[in-house]
């Protein structure tokens, strides 16, 4: 695939000081069914993600906004500011993506209502009954590092030079800024509650979250994609495995560091990797 840029001169990325960009991707409305390689596996394993990233980024919004009253560093009082408007950029663009799936006959409306009835109306609730309201925080503070991690596994295996067209800038600047703001919900966690056992069952809960929606609507794709039959299903899954080789012994390793007692976001890094993708853009 082309990896032809449009050179947009984006802010560089600035994890005390967030950016939020506002971006146009053009040219996205004849997006081919299998946009990824033209393989259907990996396409719907990124449609999974389309799907949960506009709910999921209002949740993360809704929880941070809760406690933002009781940040009273001014540095971590932007910081949030520029949390959420970079969230609400994400949602607006994964939301168009949506539309554009709605053309090519995927029941996008139906999983969006089944994701969130059972995510948000049923399945948060109980375990906030249980372990109070902080808990949203920290499953938000334990979702940011999955999708760090990922986007810093892919900016360096240049997972995203496979995607097609401006499909390809849009995952990139995406990765780009959850690299930039990652250690933003942790921090606010960090200011509520230092409790360790809170922020590890917030991982808990989001790891099960992750792992279990980001599977079952690939296949849901998968299984609703008429160009998909058990033939194709099989070859582009055997395809695949050469990312999911890299992909995932790296993400659950980084799951590991999330355990730690004294593990901080920061850690990881991934600013500098981020910068250099970014200009790419």
């Amino acid at each position: 695939m082309s990896t032809q840029t449009k050179n947009r001169n984006l802010k560089s990325i600035d994890a005390n000081s967030p950016t939020v960009r506002k971006m146009n991707f053009e040219g996205l409305e004849n997006l081919p069914d299998h946009y990824i390689a033209n393989n259907s596996f990996m396409t719907h394993t990124v449609n999974a993600y389309h799907i949960l990233f506009p709910e999921g980024e209002r949740f993360f919004i809704k929880s941070v906004k809760a406690f933002a009253d009781q940040v009273k560093d001014p540095g971590l009082s932007s910081r949030v500011k520029s949390f959420i408007g970079q969230e609400v950029q994400h949602g607006k663009e994964h939301e168009k993506i949506l539309e554009i799936l709605k053309g090519q006959g995927r029941p996008i409306t139906l999983m969006e209502k089944v994701y969130k009835w059972t995510a948000f109306d049923f399945f948060l609730p109980i375990f906030e009954f249980f372990f109070g309201k902080k808990l949203k925080l920290a499953v938000t503070a334990g979702l940011e590092h999955y999708t760090a991690s990922m986007a810093e596994i892919s900016i360096r295996n240049n997972f995203h030079d496979d995607a097609y067209g401006e499909m390809r800038s849009l995952l990139l600047w995406h990765a780009c800024e959850e690299i930039e703001h990652k250690s933003v919900a942790y921090d606010v966690l960090q200011t509520v509650s230092k409790s360790h056992f809170l922020r590890i069952m917030g991982f808990i809960v989001a790891s099960f979250m992750f792992w279990g929606y980001a599977l079952s609507l690939q296949h849901w794709f998968l299984l609703t994609d008429k160009k998909v039959g058990f033939r194709k299903y099989f070859q582009d899954m055997k395809s695949a495995r050469k990312i999911g080789r890299i992909l995932y012994p790296q993400l659950f390793s980084a799951a590991l560091l999330y355990f730690k007692k004294d593990f901080h976001p920061d850690q990881t890094g991934g600013y500098e990797l981020a910068n250099a993708a970014l200009i790419t853009i």
